[in-house]
């Protein structure tokens, strides 16, 4: 073969070979353009459907399927009554308590007007103790913390509400009636004559000097206190209103201090931290009291 042949082909293979590799190299490029732009695709899909899914879901129960059986007195008292029930909080009468018990289900009747109360809530009690719970499961609440107070519902349902009438007293002289009628009176009049000589000394006495540590007193409010009386829960003066405050003052710092250790309305004992001293109540009554001023 000519030598001007030899070179001519080989110039063509050489073309031929770049050309191929070129193409070869062109079809990868595209290939992974292809595959990078459906990853791309898919991570896009994969954060719409997130910001789109539902925020809840709804199970449809069957409408023949089984009521589910109510929950024992037990477990309604662990996870809806214990709260308070365990702690005497918001004067929840406390489970085991039996005097305390005992009255209450006297007072309301029997099982029955307790159960009633239960519903409806009662005092600091919301209706059904706060909690999903069926009339059922709260008698055997009920039940439950008779029993472990030592009372029986069944015994206090039986027991007959008709007190035996008192014996008619024996009748008196008229000369006796006057002669009691006179007593009382006098009596009454001494018992008003000395309540209005401690009124007056009280307000003629001279105001002692306030040795409230107001520094403690925010300290304690800021733990304690703010929980209710920054929000007004349970009734509670907010702090700084003047107009809740004043007719609360009037009353007298220890009667402030006293209804704070033992509680009022909606507000349990030292405000439910029964770990606090009685100076810590009377300076949280002092900062919150020289807020209102």
């Amino acid at each position: 073969m000519p030598i001007q042949k030899v070179s001519r082909f080989l110039s063509a293979s050489s073309v031929s070979r770049s050309l191929i590799a070129g193409l070869a190299a062109s079809a990868v490029f595209a290939t992974e353009i292809a595959v990078a732009a459906e990853d791309d695709l898919g991570r896009q899909a994969a954060i719409v459907l997130e910001r789109i899914k539902p925020v809840g879901q709804v199970n449809v129960a069957r409408a023949d399927a089984a009521p589910a059986a109510p929950r024992g007195g037990k477990e309604v008292y662990d996870t809806v009554c214990a709260a308070c029930h365990g702690t005497g909080a918001l004067g929840a009468p406390k489970n085991g308590d039996s005097a305390n018990w005992s009255a209450r289900l006297t007072a309301q009747g029997g099982l029955d007007g307790l159960l009633t109360s239960a519903i409806k809530g009662k005092g600091g009690m919301p209706a059904r103790g706060g909690g999903n719970t069926s009339d059922e499961e709260l008698r055997g609440a009920i039940e439950f913390m008779l029993a472990e107070s030592g009372l029986s519902a069944d015994a206090a349902a039986a027991a007959p509400t008709a007190q035996a009438a008192p014996a008619p007293a024996a009748q008196a002289s008229p000369m006796a009636a006057v002669g009691g009628m006179m007593a009382s009176a006098v009596g009454a009049a001494r018992d008003s004559m000395q309540q209005a000589t401690a009124q007056v000394s009280q307000v003629m006495a001279p105001e002692a000097a306030p040795s409230a540590d107001l520094e403690r007193g925010k300290a304690v409010y800021d733990s304690a206190c703010f929980a209710c009386h920054a929000t007004g829960a349970a009734g509670a003066p907010l702090l700084g209103d003047n107009a809740a405050w004043r007719p609360r003052i009037g009353q007298g710092m220890d009667t402030l201090v006293y209804h704070a250790l033992n509680g009022k309305g909606g507000m349990p004992p030292r405000g439910g931290r029964m770990d606090l001293s009685d100076d810590d109540i009377r300076h949280s009554v002092a900062y919150m009291v020289s807020r209102a001023r």
